[in-house]
């Protein structure tokens, strides 16, 4: 990381450090003590808390429930952050993600200021019988509950043809760094410099890297009112 910034004499000095596996670990369960610390502290003086679940899995077939808490305090100031990151390695049964949910919110004081748990809407979490929502019910656990986490990009992606977007913006970005063109890149980035714009370039696409999409269009948008601009003058 310090090469990459061109400190290279921080660099030097943190390759003469030797560090350990057991060092790493060592350290690695400090941050975790403190983190757990600080956001158990924040639940316990929270006015009241809601709860997000949502059960994946991982690259090696292992499910994953991660559970996302929302606080709200008394002076209405509202803190997000992920609780915890369960693997299941059995079943995803409604009772495995009951008890481990159970586990947890327990560990933190309860569920008595849970104020709404939203689900992924997966059948295990619905279930009014053995499903997670029907086993909070018979453990007389009331708190009202969303299903169906639906993300923003999928409503998007369905709606809108990107496409034509994504081709106008990776013209224009030829335009200014694609090829041979490196004297207008260089005058490019002087503009941006000068006009003390938000970004310092622009990103090239790769139909290769087809995630990098998202980020072009994010860098083409962010520099929207510099771009004609430049090509104007």
């Amino acid at each position: 990381m310090a090469k990459q910034f061109n400190e290279l004499k921080v660099a030097e000095k943190f390759e003469t450090v030797s560090v350990s596996h057991q060092t790493i670990a060592r350290r690695v369960d400090h941050i975790n003590e403190h983190v757990s610390k600080t956001l158990r502290d924040v639940v316990e003086k929270c006015k009241y808390f809601s709860l997000c679940l949502d059960e994946s899995t991982d690259l090696s077939d292992i499910s994953q429930l991660v559970i996302f808490i929302r606080t709200i305090q008394d002076d209405f100031s509202v803190a997000e952050e992920m609780l915890d990151l369960i693997p299941l390695h059995g079943t995803t049964k409604g009772t495995d993600i009951f008890e481990a949910v159970n586990k947890l919110v327990s560990d933190y004081g309860g569920f008595d200021k849970c104020s709404c748990i939203v689900t992924d809407g997966a059948r295990a979490m619905t279930g009014t019988e053995i499903g997670f929502a029907g086993l909070l019910k018979h453990n007389s656990i009331n708190c009202p509950m969303i299903h169906c986490i639906v993300h923003q990009e999928s409503l998007c992606g369905k709606s809108l043809r990107q496409i034509n977007v994504m081709k106008v913006a990776v013209k224009i970005t030829n335009i200014v760094r694609g090829g041979n063109r490196a004297l207008t890149h260089r005058k490019f980035r002087d503009f941006l410099a000068e006009v003390d714009a938000t970004y310092g370039d622009l990103l090239l696409h790769t139909d290769v890297r087809w995630l990098s999409a998202g980020k072009c269009l994010q860098r083409f948008f962010a520099l929207r009112k510099e771009i004609p601009i430049f090509l104007k003058n």
